[in-house]
């Protein structure tokens, strides 16, 4: 009857070892997860982000095929000076330098998505770990009570 009353120091020390690692787990596993909802979240805002600027390269389009257009009905069939002309052709290079500049913020949206993208990912699966980090202590702690 004496050896059911004392206590195992190893199974002592190992209750008193998951009572230390259990709230650094736990605190760890809710880190990773609001990690994860800001990884996630962030990506979203940059995948409505990219639409907005997508939609408005749309109606710059639309836009500059007006202008165009208008200026083309404007000048048809007539003598137009050097000095109109040149105004005519700056303004068509502008219009382009104005679409060549929204492609490129497209583009570098896509990269910037991409790479939020691998951050989710990586962000998904630092949250899993750390939550197969407290099951299994909790399965370690359960098997010690069963023991004990």
């Amino acid at each position: 009857m004496e050896e059911e009353l004392e206590i195992d120091p190893n199974h002592l020390a190992m209750e008193q070892v998951i009572a230390v690692l259990k709230p650094l787990r736990q605190h760890r596993q809710a880190s990773a997860e609001r990690a994860q909802r800001r990884a996630q979240q962030a990506l979203e805002d940059m995948q409505v982000h990219l639409q907005e600027t997508r939609d408005a390269l749309t109606q710059e389009r639309i836009n500059q095929r007006e202008r165009r257009q208008v200026l083309s009905d404007a000048n048809l069939n007539k003598a137009m000076a050097l000095n109109d002309l040149d105004r005519w052709h700056e303004k068509e290079h502008r219009m382009l330098d104005r679409l060549a500049y929204i492609r490129q913020d497209v583009e570098q949206q896509r990269l910037g998505i991409d790479e939020q993208h691998q951050r989710l990912v990586q962000a998904r699966a630092d949250a899993k770990a750390s939550q197969r980090a407290v099951e299994k202590l909790a399965c370690l702690a359960e098997a010690l009570n069963e023991q004990g």
